[in-house]
């Protein structure tokens, strides 16, 4: 949604009242078409927020927070220098464009007062941030722009800043004062607060989109790598295959070995170990000793032995792994929000499966208070809890639940651990089929109609120990056949 320029008249008045006479506190750039102005006014800091990117192009006061990089680019470092210290004396919307400049007074090195002009353009994609000096020329802007050419306006250090043409369309659309995309402000809120909530919203979905493909690219990545070393290892195992076999040629080498001499390089004998005893031949290295022979025999068999347990205790290994990054994959379809992605990132780092992001990142994990689970209540006043991911799983059911409480989980599928609260009383059937119903829409087979649901009591569900987590196994248990649809999109009853 690009502003246009009646509403940017409206923004470019309110700021002015708001930020006149303010001093330039702190100059931030979280992202690279993202500035943060903090300027101390009427005795407040107020954050100014300047967005120069495409339809999401804007500029006014917000209450966000954004985390800044490790260290400041270029284009920032240059708004410092020059800006920090300075008082805002104008705020203007030049020949009514889209645009908001702002007038500066600072000082330079030598403590002389210096005329600045920081230039807002808001202009779709060519939205830009130009710091322009008192005689009108450019010290560097956010997004340079050489002269093509075709011959359009050039933004470049040193040259004089010119303001934009303005096409016949806008002039028209103006005169005719239409604002046909929506952005009139309703009333009450200032332009400022309303630009905060509306944007904020949008920018928080796109970023937690964004977060979430980020993450489940990591997690595909990773489950595919599982899947080739699954399959390596299948394939070395079908190679041990030939284990018995070897076995039995030792021990026949074994039971003829007084007839095998030096420099023979085949043993011809009976095979006992199958009907009829038929004739075998057992390959001989000529320049072993026969007893050589035979030992290498056995260590053929040791290796393949061995190798065959390695490879089973890996492989039963490897398919936990990789039902463990299905079930993650399952956890980010359902993630609702930021907080439930930074709990799934959180869980794959203590795993393994992703690396642990920079200490301060962690430290902030560290503290955060882990999220409560997803709360219901039956229609007949039972509570119902519901897991957002693994972690939270294994803390609702191995500690949050009672052992006389009720645990529901999709049968043979991933899903959310879900506990019918009962206060050591029994549950009515209704509530066990509406616990049984959020186990099924919390689930892998959301969609999938009718899906059958395991239930039994806490005190017969168990964490092995070295689980990985979200895992339980359970007995007694009980299975009931539900419709997911009977709860609505929102997680709650229609």
């Amino acid at each position: 949604m690009a502003l246009d320029a009646a509403l940017i008249a409206e923004l470019a008045a309110e700021l002015s009242r708001e930020l006149t006479d303010g001093r330039i506190e702190k100059i931030q750039q979280p992202e690279k078409d993202l500035l943060l102005l903090t300027i101390r006014a009427e005795g407040e800091n107020k954050k100014l927020l300047i967005r120069a990117a495409g339809p999401n192009a804007r500029v006014h006061l917000t209450g966000r927070s954004f985390e800044n990089p490790k260290e400041a680019p270029m284009f920032c470092m240059l708004l410092r220098k020059h800006m920090t210290g300075a008082r805002v004396r104008a705020v203007e919307q030049p020949n009514g464009d889209r645009i908001i400049m702002f007038s500066l007074e600072g000082r330079n090195e030598l403590g002389d007062s210096v005329s600045l002009r920081l230039v807002i353009e808001l202009m779709g994609r060519a939205a830009n941030v130009v710091l322009v000096d008192g005689e009108g020329r450019i010290l560097d802007c956010l997004r340079r722009i050489p002269l093509s050419e075709h011959g359009s306006r050039a933004l470049l250090p040193g040259l004089r800043y010119e303001l934009p043409e303005r096409p016949e369309t806008f002039l028209r659309e103006r005169s005719e004062g239409n604002r046909k995309d929506g952005t009139a402000v309703p009333d009450g809120p200032s332009v400022s607060s309303w630009l905060d909530e509306r944007y904020g919203t949008m920018e928080q979905r796109e970023l937690q989109r964004r977060r979430a493909q980020e993450i489940v690219r990591s997690v595909r990545r990773a489950r595919d790598r599982q899947q080739r070393k699954l399959a390596a290892q299948t394939e070395e195992l079908h190679r041990t295959e030939k284990l018995e076999e070897t076995r039995q040629l030792a021990e026949l080498l074994q039971a003829n070995l007084y007839r095998v001499r030096r420099g023979d390089r085949v043993l011809e004998c009976e095979n006992y170990y199958e009907e009829g005893s038929p004739s075998v031949r057992i390959p001989l290295d000529p320049t072993k000793t026969p007893q050589q022979n035979l030992a290498r025999s056995f260590r053929e068999y040791r290796k393949l032995k061995g190798a065959k347990e390695h490879l089973n205790v890996l492989l039963a290994d490897g398919e936990k792994q990789l039902d463990y990054l299905n079930s993650v994959l399952e956890e980010l379809d359902r993630a609702e929000t930021t907080r439930d992605l930074e709990e799934i990132r959180a869980e794959l780092e203590s795993t393994g499966w992703l690396r642990a992001q920079r200490q301060k990142q962690r430290k902030k994990q560290t503290l955060m208070k882990p999220s409560a689970p997803l709360a219901f209540t039956t229609p007949d006043g039972w509570e119902i809890l519901v897991g957002r991911n693994n972690a939270q799983n294994d803390e609702l059911t191995t500690r949050i639940a009672r052992r006389t409480d009720y645990w529901f989980h999709v049968k043979n599928l991933h899903g959310s651990h879900v506990i019918l609260r009962c206060e050591g009383e029994t549950p009515s059937e209704e509530a066990l089929r509406t616990a049984a119903e959020y186990a099924a829409y919390y689930s892998q087979s959301r969609d999938s109609g009718k899906i059958p649901v395991d239930y039994t009591m806490v005190r017969n569900v168990k964490k092995p120990s070295g689980a990985l987590p979200g895992k339980v196994i359970y007995q007694n248990y009980q299975t009931l056949i539900v419709d997911s649809s009977a709860v609505s999109g929102e997680g709650g009853r229609p």
